[in-house]
C-alpha cells in the first residue's frame, strides 16, 4: 500500500489540528445529540450567499437566517441541502437539522454541504431539470445508462416542461420514474446515479410540477 495522498479538501484542513489536539472540545461544539462544526456553503435567493460554519444540527431555518434570510422579503418555497445531487425538501422541513444521518432520514442528504435555498414563485421543476441537464452534460458517457438515460430525461423535461400541448397531456411523470430507478441502480458512479434524483424529489413533494408557493 502506497504512501497517504493529499486530501485536497480547505474544510478537512482546517479541522484536523483541533480534531487531532482537542477532539472532545472539537465534538462539543455540536448541538445536543451532534458532533463538531460543518462548513456550508449558502446560495439561491438569500440575502448574504456565502460559506458559515456552523454547529452540526442547527437548522436549515437558522442557517438562512444567518444569511440574512430570503431576499425581497419573500418566503422560502424549498431548498437542497447538500448541493446539486441533494434532493428539494419543501418549505414545510425547513426546521431540519443539519446533520448527514437526518437528512437522510428526511428524504435528502448534506451530501457537499451546499445548500440552495428557494424563494416562492420559482418553477422548482425547471431548476430541477437544470439540474439534471449539467449531470447530462458532466457525464464521462462510459456507462450506456447515464450516456443514454440522461439525455433522453433531458429531452423528456424540456417537453413536459413547454405545457400539455407539447407533452400529449402527460405520461412523462412514469417514463421518467423508470429512467430514475434504470440510472440509479445500472449507473457505474455516482452522477448518473443521482441525476434524476432533484427531478423525482420535485415530482413528490411538488406534484403539480408548477411554480411553487410558499405554504
Amino acid at each position: 500500500m502506497g504512501p497517504a495522498t493529499l486530501i485536497n479538501n480547505v474544510e478537512t484542513f482546517h479541522h484536523v489540528p483541533t480534531v487531532v489536539g482537542f477532539g472532545e472540545r472539537f465534538e462539543a461544539q455540536g448541538r445536543p445529540g451532534h458532533k463538531g462544526l460543518k462548513f456550508i456553503s449558502v446560495s439561491g435567493h438569500v440575502e448574504r450567499p456565502g460559506v458559515y460554519c456552523v454547529p452540526m444540527g442547527t437548522t436549515v431555518a437558522e442557517l438562512i437566517e444567518q444569511a440574512g434570510g430570503m431576499q425581497d422579503g419573500r418566503e422560502l418555497a424549498a431548498f437542497a441541502p447538500g448541493g446539486a445531487s441533494s434532493n428539494f425538501l419543501p418549505a414545510g422541513d425547513r426546521g431540519v437539522e443539519l446533520d448527514f444521518a437526518t437528512l437522510q432520514e428526511a428524504g435528502s442528504m448534506l451530501g457537499s454541504g451546499a445548500m440552495v435555498a428557494v424563494a416562492e414563485g420559482t418553477d422548482v421543476l425547471a431548476l430541477a431539470t437544470n439540474v439534471l441537464e449539467f449531470f447530462s452534460n458532466e457525464s464521462c458517457g462510459k456507462c450506456v445508462p447515464c450516456r443514454v438515460g440522461s439525455r433522453k430525461a433531458v429531452s423528456i423535461m424540456h417537453t413536459a416542461l413547454a405545457g400539455p400541448a407539447a407533452n400529449g397531456g402527460g405520461g412523462w411523470q412514469e417514463t421518467v420514474t423508470e429512467l430514475e430507478e434504470a440510472l440509479r441502480l445500472t449507473s457505474i458512479c455516482g452522477l448518473g446515479q443521482v441525476a434524476l434524483g432533484p427531478v423525482l424529489s420535485v415530482l413528490r413533494n411538488f406534484p403539480a410540477g408548477e411554480p411553487v408557493s410558499a405554504p
